[in-house]
């Protein structure tokens, strides 16, 4: 029987010194970055979206359900109305739960809820509210409560927009191509070095 000669390398004392050191990981880096919650979708009818939308109503109020529940002051609220398709973005800034009606029109005021009633009359203004999902808000409203919900405006992040480059077809033959290239490396050595 004949021996095969198998190589085998033997580490070397350089690799038996290196010892293995862990990588340090902080939990920041294993933690997965929080997914964004969108804006909850509250709808709104008219005439009453409208007085939203422009300011002049600055409070919500409905009954207690238990999906409004969740809502705190800081919530990322989006109103929007079903038949014109608008919608507009707000935060919560207060949540007060009251027992019904009238006692939300006495603490919020009239004139923050229905900016377009009467805001010494306070009977119209709780039967405006008691008119609501066909007269059953009265109902519902003794066996939930009502929550009023006080929001500020969003103001629409607008994206900065670079000015569009305008040329100046004056100082060009209409149809002459190399004159468009040199009127385009023209202005660019104008704005790079300042010259005219």
């Amino acid at each position: 029987m004949t021996r095969t000669s198998v190589s085998h390398k033997r580490p070397s004392k350089k690799t038996k010194r290196r010892s293995y050191r862990p990588k340090r990981v902080s939990l920041r880096e294993l933690r997965p970055d929080p997914k964004p919650v969108p804006p909850r979708v509250i709808y709104v009818q008219n005439p009453y979206y409208e007085q939203m939308e422009c300011g002049e109503k600055t409070v919500e109020a409905r009954p207690n359900y238990k999906c409004l529940q969740d809502l705190v002051p800081g919530t990322l609220v989006k109103f929007s109305n079903r038949y014109s398709g608008r919608s507009f973005l707000a935060t919560i800034t207060t949540r007060r739960v009251h027992r019904n009606f009238a006692t939300m029109l006495r603490a919020e005021s009239i004139k923050d809820c229905l900016p377009d009633r009467d805001p010494h009359d306070l009977q119209r203004a709780v039967n405006v509210y008691h008119s609501f999902r066909n007269g059953t808000y009265s109902f519902i409203a003794r066996k939930h409560g009502v929550v009023s919900l006080r929001f500020q405006h969003v103001d629409p992040v607008v994206p900065k927009r670079t000015a569009p480059c305008i040329h100046d077809r004056n100082d060009y033959d209409r149809n002459s191509l190399c004159s468009i290239f040199e009127y385009v490396e023209r202005k660019r050595r104008e704005r790079k070095y300042g010259i005219k």
